[in-house]
């Protein structure tokens, strides 16, 4: 059950931050923002609870009519105390336009039938639209008249962003839009759902001088103002304002160049000359080199696109920019046909035929296809080499580090956000790993942090129960300096090997290797090239997998039908699973069981299925039948009528003993649509009566499953006919 938070719960929130505040962060305020904390720490309660309340909003005008709650028995008497303090306002005649929009239909047409604000009655209907009302309000209104400052009174301006948003940033570091960041946080961490370290004591500032902060602070303003910006001229204040941003650290520099390159995107087309000059003053950004280069030779400035690119090559920013320097420099130059990219898809020896029912997740074909040869196999991609990466440092990162975290929810260590890990613990990382003379001593250090520090967030991979054992596998059957260069090259170049990673690791029995799988026209991005280069670099195998579908008549169908507790996921539970299993359109085998749901079946359910609970008393719960149920679905195309209700069903089951479920799934009803189109219902009894199905016990597992089986049998035929 979901913990309940106390009434005044805001409060805490409040003191936990203005004690950070004072704490933390007087060198990082200006003499008037001081001033504004103290002024809020003198408040009385009611009034303090009342400014919170407001703040807590998003619009820039809040409706004193909204602010009824408990702990406010003096809303006025509060609001009153706040305009003595400077705390409040209410809006000016110059926001008339601002009060009428926050009015409901209902108060603006109470509004036009009061003839005291216009000077001459206006004419409407009751029945026309907020917007055409809103219109006639704005038109029609006496913007002089005395009534106005009543209708203003009724508001207050919602003046977080001057003080208080400032504060919650020095918190947090980062600006989150529309929301209260800090807030949001402490109510995520106080109900348990969010992400907190736990062991961190007292909490510090995350900025050292004033002018960073600000700088920051501004920054994550223009971030904001990018994401609401939609006129053209709106753009280009906020490019004006960017540009006289001055950075003065790597992290700020790279947040500016990020909203560089995205404006550079939105003048391009309009307005290149701008648009170039936004990249011009993108300070050691590849992604603006790449595109700088790109431009400057669609325009025909090939030589200083060629000097530009061999400038490149000798003094790279990073291996990405590096490959693709050397790959423009060849195809644009040297008349090279094909990129880079294309050339290792093209040139894969690995193809394999993979039953192309996996369309919609090739990498898990690929998976139960090695199975199938005896392999042993493990979905990879970055988690692997993330794990393995902070599990060997954690000491470093998390613990000794020059740079701890500012506060219980900054979880991504800071060496890693600012990338400059081995530059400022060089001496610790060689030490560590120079203390690695065998595999097994990656292995127990990796133990040794797993177990002192499961399920403490990280922000580099994700805990599960069983993460030790594809590291295990790596550890064990690579070359021990192949694994210590890699992890050395991971604290150099975080940022270049933090993602890209191969989707499979695969153990045959020619050793372990890795494997990219690539579908049909699927592309190998540069981040991908990059981390396989360098773990070829170090040693390791790495095959990409060129995947050719085709379509096999001996699948095996297992038709699921579930019957639960309730319709939706929620609380319900299963109380039936049935699996009615097809192979070349003939049933091969079927399986059914009754479920103890371990909670109660509403009557309205057991009259729907005639499923009750003396039925289920003595049934086993899914713990029981978990594994039975998943021998039998291996290997098969899950199948079901609706089948993300009874698939997410099943998955959620699996979750609870913390057990993973994935299969290729198919859909009987989209399936019906397609082989059957313009029927008046999709329906299993519909559909079961209209093609006279045997479905003689609706709603309970088996014959359900019977019948969609026999469905499915006449919808392959259908589509067999069609393609002959």
């Amino acid at each position: 059950m979901q913990k309940q938070l106390p009434l005044k719960y805001y409060l805490n929130h409040f003191f936990e931050l203005a004690e950070f505040i004072q704490a933390q962060c007087k060198t990082l305020l200006t003499p008037e923002q001081q001033q504004f904390i103290v002024k809020l720490t003198q408040l009385d309660e009611q009034s303090l609870c009342t400014l919170l309340r407001i703040y807590s909003r998003k619009p820039r005008l809040v409706a004193l009519s909204s602010l009824n709650y408990e702990e406010i028995p003096n809303l006025h008497g509060a609001i009153f105390k706040l305009k003595q303090f400077a705390l409040v306002a209410h809006p000016r005649v110059d926001d008339l336009d601002l009060v009428l929009a926050h009015l409901t239909k209902p108060e603006l047409v109470a509004l036009l039938a009061d003839d005291v604000l216009f000077k001459t009655p206006v004419t409407f209907k009751k029945s026309a639209s907020k917007g055409v009302l809103l219109a006639l309000c704005k038109q029609h209104i006496d913007r002089e008249a005395n009534a106005l400052e009543q209708l203003c009174g009724e508001f207050v301006v919602n003046s977080r962003a001057e003080y208080y948003e400032y504060f919650e940033f020095l918190y947090s570091g980062r600006l989150s839009a529309g929301d209260i960041n800090h807030q949001n946080r402490f109510v995520m961490r106080d109900l348990g759902i969010a992400k907190v370290r736990n062991d961190v004591g007292e909490t510090r500032s995350r900025f050292n001088t004033l002018e960073e902060a600000q700088t920051h602070y501004q920054l994550n303003q223009c971030r904001m103002q990018f994401k609401a910006c939609e006129m053209p001229e709106q753009y280009r204040h906020l490019a004006n304002e960017l540009l006289q941003i001055n950075c003065t650290d790597d992290l700020a520099h790279s947040i500016k160049n990020k909203l560089l390159i995205r404006l550079f995107k939105q003048f391009k087309e309009a307005d290149l000359a701008y648009a170039c000059t936004l990249l011009d003053n993108c300070t050691g950004s590849s992604e603006a080199q790449e595109l700088a280069i790109r431009v400057r030779y669609k325009q025909g400035d090939t030589d200083w696109v060629q000097q530009t690119l061999e400038a490149i090559i000798n003094d790279p920013i990073d291996d990405g920019i590096l490959y693709f320097a050397e790959d423009f420099l060849q195809r644009k130059y040297n008349k090279q046909q094909r990129s880079r990219l294309t050339q290792m898809l093209s040139d894969t020896e690995c193809q394999l035929e993979i039953d192309d029912i996996y369309r919609g997740d090739v990498e898990q074909g690929v998976c139960e296809y090695y199975q199938q040869q005896g392999y042993t196999v493990f979905f990879t991609e970055n988690n692997l080499w993330l794990s393995l990466f902070a599990l060997t440092f954690w000491q470093e990162l998390f613990v000794d580090t020059p740079y701890p975290p500012c506060n219980e929810f900054d979880i991504y260590p800071h060496v890693l956000l600012a990338d400059c890990f081995y530059a400022s613990q060089q001496a610790d990382i060689e030490q560590k790993l120079a203390t690695f003379t065998h595999n097994d001593c990656i292995y127990k250090q990796v133990c040794k942090s797993a177990a002192q520090f499961y399920d403490t967030p990280t922000g580099l991979f994700q805990w599960h129960s069983d993460i030790l054992e594809p590291l295990k596998v790596l550890i064990q059957h690579s070359e021990l300096e192949s694994l210590k260069a890699h992890l050395l090259q991971m604290t150099k170049t975080f940022k270049q090997l933090k993602d890209g990673y191969p989707d499979l690791m695969v153990l045959k029995d020619t050793g372990l290797c890795f494997e990219e799988v690539k579908a049909p026209g699927d592309k190998l991005r540069r981040n991908q090239l990059v981390s396989i280069d360098i773990l070829k670099q170090h040693g390791f195998t790495v095959n990409i997998v060129a995947v050719n579908w085709f379509n096999d008549p001996n699948r095996i169908y297992s038709v699921v039908d579930i019957e639960t507790t309730g319709g939706v996921q929620g609380n319900n539970k299963i109380t039936e699973i049935a699996v009615v299993q097809l192979q070349a359109g003939e049933v091969i085998k079927q399986w059914a069981s009754l479920i103890n749901p371990e909670r109660s079946i509403p009557p309205f359910i057991t009259k729907l299925t005639g499923i009750n609970a003396a039925m289920v008393r003595d049934a086993p719960c899914f713990a029981d039948i978990a594994d039975t149920l998943r021998g039998f679905l291996k290997g098969s195309v899950f199948v079901a009528h609706n089948v993300n209700f009874d698939y997410s069903f099943i998955r959620k089951e699996y979750a609870a003993i913390a057990q993973t479920f994935k299969m290729p799934k198919l859909c009987t009803v989209v399936e019906s649509r397609k082989a059957f189109p313009k029927l008046p219902s999709y329906s299993l009894g519909n559909l079961a009566a209209h093609f006279e199905l045997n479905l003689t016990n609706h709603h309970r597992a088996l014959a359900d499953a019977t019948a969609t089986a026999q469905l499915l049998k006449l919808i392959q035929q259908t589509q067999s006919k069609k393609a002959s």
